[in-house]
């Protein structure tokens, strides 16, 4: 979408097949995480009990993601979740105040061990958002949401994400007394919040939050009056209290992580086995040269490096010669 949903279904097709064709892997040291995951009953050991059931597992939030996060996380695997209230925004925040410094997953990671280390306890949750224009089709705004589990008594990190276009965003220019009602639509207001700062000039007041009409004309006055050009900005409030759609991908996002806990390694038994990699080399259906199209995928454990190469194509498959940089270089 831009601003709204209306290239929805155009995103999907093309993530759809941008998915296909690229490695969502990760890994780092003992960090293991993909998306989609491709997740299976790991030598028998589902109806076993599960490693983490009737432990405590910490969840880093001062924006209410225990409901989205929690829930799948105790149904597959009996983890108990808990949230602990620790400044998360200290690790950057979507106004830009306070400026990301790592990765996605290195401030997720940074973000459960804040927890972590508040509560006492070995086991950490957090989650961290990147909502921007897609790489490869600017027009679309994508939100894709990264959920951690973090196990320091076993030294390993799981991890898993979900993206969408379903994000509302908005973001329009405004003086005081500007007729708002059609942005305000578009914004989905007031179910998605809002923020107001000063357009130029001064960084601040940046107000966040904003439910109501009132609060909103309060505000745009208030950043206006200090603004060089005397007009406010008016924008989504990302964070995941005041942003529903959003939540939706975040829930998601934590439904994978929950799927991927819940499988373990035929090896070892560790949870968290799942896609690490992919094989590429599909031959051309007319020339035969090798395209860099996936044929298998590569399933491994977080603990024991343990891997298993599992064929996505049938032996006879073959790539589309459109590809192929011998027959349509």
């Amino acid at each position: 979408m831009i601003q709204e949903v209306h290239f929805a279904t155009f995103y999907t097709e093309c993530m759809a097949r941008r998915k296909r064709s690229a490695d969502h892997a990760g890994r780092r040291g003992r960090d293991i995480g993909s998306s989609p995951a491709v997740l299976r009953d790991a030598g028998g050991l589902a109806d076993s009990v599960h490693p983490y059931s009737g432990r405590i597992a910490v969840l880093s939030t001062k924006h209410g993601k225990l409901p989205l996060i929690g829930p799948p996380l105790e149904r597959a695997v009996g983890v108990r979740v808990e949230a602990v209230v620790v400044d998360t925004d200290s690790l950057g925040t979507f106004t830009g105040d306070v400026a990301r410094v790592g990765s996605p997953l290195d401030t997720a990671i940074a973000k459960a061990r804040l927890g972590m280390r508040s509560a006492c306890q070995g086991l950490g949750i957090a989650s961290e958002g990147s909502i921007a224009p897609d790489p490869a089709m600017p027009f679309v705004v994508a939100d894709r949401e990264l959920v951690v589990f973090v196990d320091d008594d076993q030294g390993i990190v799981v991890w898993e994400s979900h993206s969408s276009c379903d994000i509302v965003t908005a973001r329009t220019i405004a003086r005081p007394g500007d007729d708002l009602d059609p942005f305000l639509v578009r914004a989905d207001f007031p179910a998605h919040r809002l923020i107001v700062r000063p357009n130029s000039g001064p960084m601040s007041p940046i107000v966040k939050g904003i439910a109501n009409v009132g609060e909103l004309t309060v505000a745009v006055a208030e950043c206006a009056a200090v603004a060089d050009d005397g007009q406010a900005c008016i924008e989504s409030d990302l964070r995941a209290h005041a942003c529903p759609s959003r939540r939706a991908v975040i829930a998601a996002a934590a439904g994978r992580l929950a799927a991927r806990l819940a499988a373990r390694c035929p090896l070892c038994g560790a949870p968290g086995w799942g896609r690490v990699g992919v094989i590429r080399g599909l031959p051309c259906a007319w020339c035969g040269t090798e395209v860099a199209r996936p044929r298998a995928e590569i399933d491994g454990c977080v603990a024991c490096d343990y891997r298993a190469t599992r064929p996505i194509v049938s032996t006879d498959a073959r790539a589309d010669p459109g590809e192929c940089q011998v027959c349509n270089p």
